[in-house]
């Protein structure tokens, strides 16, 4: 049980992270998430996405992507995140901020029993370098939590179009399982029906 206790307690700083790498987005600070929630959503998403592709077999370790998802940023709680739009114009940056993510991990595995820091670590770098299908899917749920955000929010700018276009779609060919590729991108058509660039939405579908 070495760290447990400790581990838990310092995630509680999750609460606490804004997510400010959205500024550049148009977000302001009093819209601005924070790291717990973004996990939160992150995984609610992966999950639908896991259970929509499981619907009539078992395609993807539905476990392994939920780990993922409440994994990916642990790098980010003692510092926040780097806004995808200066990572991409300045790639250098984005590589100390990426240190700097490895660093703050570090720091919170060596809290936990080796072979428990073992499990998370491998769950970690599998989602970063998008080495499976279930971390191309933890992914996408990643990324597509920015974007309902920003729909949330009522964002309308040609960079989270673009951002969209050729980021985030994407990143459905990276997906070697063809049937778990199809229900990937029936979700993406979904969402831009239904979805993109309509602001918020949720009143509507009540009303209705």
């Amino acid at each position: 049980m070495k760290g447990i206790s400790k581990f838990i307690s310092m995630i509680e700083l999750a609460r606490e992270q804004v997510q400010y790498g959205y500024f550049l987005a148009g977000v302001t600070r009093q819209e601005t998430s924070n790291l717990a929630e973004h996990h939160y959503l992150v995984t609610i998403i992966a999950w639908m996405l896991c259970e929509y592709i499981n619907r009539e077999e078992k395609f993807i370790n539905t476990d392994e992507v939920i780990k993922m998802c409440l994994v990916h940023d642990l790098g980010e709680l003692f510092g926040g995140d780097m806004s995808a739009p200066l990572a991409r114009k300045w790639p250098d940056l984005k590589q100390h901020a990426l240190a700097f993510e490895q660093g703050n991990f570090n720091i919170l595995m060596s809290l936990l029993d080796p072979a428990i820091a073992c499990t998370v670590k491998d769950l970690w770098t599998k989602e970063s370098e998008h080495a499976t299908d279930e971390a191309v899917v933890a992914k996408i749920a990643d990324l597509m939590e920015t974007h309902f955000f920003l729909e949330h929010r009522g964002i309308q700018n040609e960079q989270k179009d673009g951002f969209y276009l050729n980021h985030i779609r994407p990143l459905v060919e990276k997906i070697i399982h063809e049937q778990i590729r199809a229900r990937a991108n029936e979700f993406f058509d979904d969402f831009e029906a239904n979805i993109k660039n309509k602001g918020f939405t949720p009143s509507q579908w009540i009303m209705e």
